[in-house]
């Protein structure tokens, strides 16, 4: 594949560009594919989040979290030649004045009385930012959005304002450049493709840049395409090769069964193929560029039956030229997978959230640790999370809500973006894969009960656990930022956490048996997955390990962070 880096500013017009439709300026769309892609908003919530125009009162976009309990205030400065141009501490400035419209109810509503466009209106209201800022329970951050690199001004105003209220922070060209790298899709492969349909395709205008042609084309063709064996192929694909699945088995078998090659045309679904550029000639199909985004299975199965295949056994084939817009390429992903049976976890498999956050823990851990994103992926790390266990983990822990952790169809739809939110890093990810390491290797000590019941157990006890760090200061930050301890103090660490999981297990163990004692028709199960019975639970594993807190038996977490990097 073409792995040649591009430039910065054409790295980020690319990324930037998709999102340009409609009335957006260059700084809306800026913004749009920020707020997506780097603050992990959902992409229906982002048009919405967006009030820049005229009347905004130097507020481009503004977002509630009540999950983090913030209200986010967004400017953005798109510059045509940002090579060229830098960045100073001006805007910066008019960001920060109008960081006074949120002090207070009241100055919030001398904002809607400032007669603010309809856009931030809307927002305010709907939001109930005063009612928030009345309440004391949401702090508010400025984020300063530009394609352009901050000058000397620029640097020296954001370190004066450093650890004051409210938090400036600056994503400047540097910064959007990296989160690009990481959240940007899957070149497609750069190989010229030509293929030989068995007679003329049916060529179709889409719009007025997407043309599709159909076609029918023989497997020996098409299992020469380049990126098969290295998987390069299906990387846009929302999942890999599943292995031996029923239907990949019968697959097989049909590939096998000589007799029934002429009908393979008739019962199979055929590929879908992506390319940037095509051209029809007669019967052949010239491409630039290729990928394949639905037939990941089929083709594997084909090129590792190679000596079955006869000149007989063909495969309709849609291609189409998406033009490099990835939103478009997005779309028939997506659309030409929710036709089988693909689940919401394959679907994100190919969200920029989840290549950032793939991205990053390849590059903080190696091949140590990894997280696995779609089916079949080959990560050859040495401890791998899978994504569903890594969403249920945050849920469990970070959102304190192991009741919901077990809805899995909640995970990867209604719940997604509150789960894996901007503030689950490579280091909070590796975290919660060393508690629940924890957690299962305490499952020998549980009830017999629980222990058979381990499913609907286990997030309850990773929250416990986490709940215990919380009592100690030091837990508490551990929590926040656990790559101060990791993976210096990785040792101590694990310890700490195999310690507050063996006693939590001790804990539950008397609930449940004092429980058990009291209403013999008490249901251990049903309360391990319901808010009240967690709630009671917790109860009685947080009032055991404050009694031992201050004592030589306390198991409170008291580790100390890794010495600070000397410069």
């Amino acid at each position: 594949m073409d792995e040649s880096p591009k430039s910065p500013d054409d790295l980020l017009r690319e990324e930037i560009g998709p999102h340009k439709v409609g009335t957006r300026t260059e700084s809306a769309a800026m913004l749009a594919w920020f707020l997506q892609n780097v603050w992990r908003v959902e992409p229906e919530e982002v048009d919405s989040a967006i009030c820049d125009g005229g009347g905004d009162k130097g507020i481009d976009a503004l977002l509630v979290d009540d999950d983090l309990n913030e209200i986010t205030v967004l400017q953005g400065k798109h510059r045509v030649d940002p090579s060229k141009t830098s960045q100073g501490d001006g805007d910066l400035q008019n960001l920060v004045g109008a960081a006074a419209w949120f002090e207070s109810p009241t100055s919030v509503a001398g904002l809607l009385a400032a007669k603010p466009n309809q856009e931030l209106k809307n927002l305010l209201v709907r939001q109930e930012v005063a009612e928030k800022i009345a309440q004391g329970t949401h702090a508010v951050r400025l984020v300063f959005v530009t394609n352009a690199a901050l000058d000397a001004a620029g640097r020296d105003y954001v370190a004066a304002l450093h650890g004051t209220a409210p938090t400036l922070e600056v994503w400047d060209r540097e910064k959007l450049t990296e989160a690009a790298e990481r959240t940007r899709r899957p070149d497609l492969r750069s190989e010229p493709v030509t293929l030989e349909a068995n007679g003329t395709p049916i060529t179709l205008e889409l719009t007025d840049s997407e043309v599709m042609a159909i076609g029918v084309i023989s497997a020996k063709q098409l299992i020469q395409l380049p990126g098969i064996s290295d998987r390069t192929l299906f990387s846009r694909n929302v999942r890999l090769f599943a292995g031996r699945t029923r239907i990949n088995k019968e697959l097989r078998s049909t590939v096998r069964t000589l007799d029934e090659h002429r009908l393979f045309p008739a019962y199979h679904n055929g590929l879908t193929l992506l390319t940037d550029k095509l051209e029809v000639d007669g019967t052949t199909i010239n491409l630039e560029h290729v990928g394949v985004v639905n037939g990941c299975q089929s083709l594997i199965t084909l090129h590792d039956n190679a000596e079955s295949i006869t000149d007989e056994l063909q495969l309709l084939v849609k291609i189409v030229e998406v033009g490099g817009d990835g939103r478009v390429a997005d779309l028939i992903t997506y659309r030409s997978n929710n036709q089988n049976a693909v689940t919401l976890r394959d679907q994100r498999s190919s969200d920029g959230v989840m290549r950032d956050l793939q991205h990053g823990v390849q590059v903080e851990f190696g091949s140590d640790f990894a997280l696995q994103t779609r089916v079949g992926e080959d990560l050859g790390a040495q401890e791998i999370l899978e994504n569903t266990l890594a969403a249920q983990l945050i849920m469990a822990a970070y959102l304190s809500e192991p009741w919901a952790a077990v809805r899995k169809v909640r995970l990867f739809d209604q719940d997604y973006r509150r789960i894996f939110n901007r503030d689950v890093t490579p280091y909070r990810l590796w975290l919660l894969q060393l508690v629940n390491r924890v957690v299962v290797a305490s499952r020998p000590k549980l009830r017999d009960d629980l222990r058979a019941s381990f499913a609907s157990v286990r997030f309850s006890l990773v929250h416990l656990v986490v709940e215990v760090l919380r009592l100690s200061e030091p837990g508490k930050q551990l929590l926040e930022s656990p790559e101060r301890w990791l993976r210096g103090e990785e040792v101590k660490v694990l310890a700490a956490l195999q310690l507050i999981a063996d006693e939590v297990v001790d804990s539950v163990n008397y609930h449940i048996k004092d429980e058990i004692a009291d209403n013999e028709d008490y249901d251990p199960k049903v309360a391990f997955k319901s808010r009240a019975g967690v709630t009671r639970l917790e109860s009685d594993v947080i009032r055991d390990a404050k009694r031992q807190a201050g004592r030589p038996g306390s198991y409170l977490f008291t580790a100390t962070p890794s010495p600070a990097p000397t410069n």
